[in-house]
């Protein structure tokens, strides 16, 4: 038997949603269960399980008493008022109720069955008691579609009630609903479960299969899950289809790994690396990536980011607070659901724009600070106490500004390799074919050495400078190992030793983009 069956909550206790185990224990607690109910909320958060656990629960022996006094008007032999105990799950009844096979639940789908002619055929049926049972549980699935006369017919059931049948109108579109229904029940709203609740429900099957785990694995497949339990049991057998959770088993499943995509566009975007981004959307459409669940994952990875940012969450932020304003200011105001020809065009076109808005911004910067030096120079010029000695100072001035706007990243050693082929070649000449080569072989691994930056070369070992913990992890996989040595032996004849350095950003590269977010936010 599917997970997701298997494992269904099988007492109140065992619902996984807080709000709605709370609200139903309060319930059995007053000893009092409304005879009409609607559980409303998105697919898989528990609606049809709760109600299954009613119908046994009611039909219990040790709640036989309270039910005959709630609904049959029979007066109890105890003075001290009554409770609902939770039901036997261990019972044959029980088993049927849990599989859906049980005459004490039945189950109706009011998307098919939705005119006045199908309540009527209801009001047939609800006359008849249960045989060897005290109640029936009538559950009407999507009950939002019924239409007006079906719900006016439906009204005068409500009303009135036979004493032996409940009522619970599932929906996923409560607003659909009329006032009228709603007003003459008692709400349950199963919202999307949360991450913890997942997790609650993951751990109680992993238990029951006795299967180790890590809970990075589980918070995973929570994630996936968009709030839904069956969703994420789903997932979780998938994943332990050998005996063990192998997450690597459920990616080649599901076939997608948004996060990895997210972590590396956000790095290009800090790098202003337009043609890698436009290259990794071409990878996305060819690998026929969802843009509904990408957007939902971008914008959910950088809230979460703001809020590590922040201190509300823990964790280590991937960039600054205020560069995940601005972003998710510039999303949200974005249609980015529009269907385009195109898929992803909508965003690849607003991280162009963010790139295009930060670089002209760097160019008036540069401006600035040339005219800045204009002004020095001139007035070296002028209080120079020789024409020859200022001739001599200009020159100086000069050339350290040519060489100031030349290179802002400049090399802090030369190659010092001499009888080696690297001798012939500038460290930045090198390090610029390197990157022109290896985006001949491979985008992914040139749009990450281009977020880097080459800081020293000395005797065949290549010191860089990294920005991002997810840059350094991906640089020192194998698989990049091996493509860097392949193009530096395809490209100079011999291979390099690569030493990746954690390292802070450039202080002028984060305020670029952090002008253009300040700008926006303000």
């Amino acid at each position: 038997m599917a997970w997701h069956r298997k494992y269904r909550p099988k007492i109140i206790a065992e619902l996984d949603i807080v709000q709605v185990r709370n609200s139903l224990e309060a319930m059995m607690k007053a000893g009092k269960i409304p005879q009409s109910l609607i559980f409303a909320g998105p697919k898989g958060t528990g609606k049809t399980s709760a109600s299954r656990i009613l119908a046994l629960l009611l039909n219990d022996p040790k709640n036989e008493e309270l039910v005959d006094q709630l609904y049959f008007g029979k007066s109890s032999k105890k003075k001290k008022q009554l409770i609902f105990q939770e039901p036997d799950s261990n019972s044959s009844l029980a088993e049927k109720v849990y599989r859906g096979q049980s005459f004490l639940v039945h189950e109706l789908d009011a998307a098919s069955n939705r005119g006045i002619d199908d309540i009527r055929l209801l009001k047939e049926r609800i006359a008849l008691p249960p045989q060897g049972a005290k109640m029936a549980v009538y559950i009407l699935d999507e009950v939002h579609m019924l239409t007006t006369e079906a719900f006016n017919a439906f009204l005068k059931i409500l009303e009135e009630p036979p004493p032996h049948v409940v009522f619970i109108l599932a929906t996923t579109e409560l607003q659909k609903l009329p006032a009228t229904i709603i007003s003459r029940c008692t709400l349950l709203n199963f919202h999307k479960a949360s991450e913890k609740e997942i997790l609650r429900s993951l751990e109680r099957v992993l238990k029951a299969e006795k299967i180790k785990y890590k809970k990075e694995d589980l918070i995973q497949i929570a994630h996936r899950a968009d709030g839904s339990f069956r969703d994420a049991v789903k997932n979780l057998e998938l994943a332990c289809q050998s005996g063990k959770l192998q997450m690597e088993v459920l990616k080649a499943y599901l076939g997608q790994d948004n996060l990895i995509y997210i972590k590396e566009l956000l790095s290009l975007l800090l790098a202003k690396d337009v043609k890698a981004i436009s290259l990794i959307f071409e990878e996305l459409r060819s690998k026929n990536y969802q843009q509904k669940d990408f957007y939902k994952d971008l914008l959910e990875f950088l809230h979460n980011d703001l809020l590590i940012n922040l201190g509300i969450k823990e964790g280590a932020a991937f960039t600054e607070a205020k560069i995940d304003q601005f972003l998710l200011k510039e999303l949200s105001v974005s249609n980015l659901q529009q269907e385009l020809p195109i898929n992803f065009l909508a965003l690849e076109l607003i991280f162009l724009a963010i790139i295009d808005r930060s670089k002209e911004q760097e160019k008036k910067q540069d401006n600035s600070e040339q005219n800045n030096q204009n002004s020095l120079l001139s007035k070296k010029t002028i209080f120079s106490k020789s024409k020859k000695k200022s001739q001599i100072e200009v020159k100086k001035i000069d050339t350290l500004s040519s060489e100031i706007i030349k290179d802002k990243n400049l090399v802090k050693n030369p190659v010092k390799n001499s009888g080696s082929s690297l001798s012939t070649v500038s460290p930045n000449e090198l390090w610029q074919k390197l990157l022109e080569f290896v985006a001949k072989e491979n985008f992914s691994l040139s749009a990450l050495l281009r977020a880097c930056r080459l800081e020293e070369l000395i005797n065949g070992t290549a010191r860089i400078l990294v920005f991002y913990d997810f840059h350094k992890e991906q640089l020192e996989q194998q698989k990049y190992q091996t493509l860097l040595d392949q193009s530096c032996q395809s490209l100079l004849g011999e291979k390099l030793q690569f030493d990746f350095i954690l390292s802070k950003a450039p202080e002028a590269e984060k305020n670029d983009l952090l002008e253009t977010a300040k700008d926006v936010l303000i």
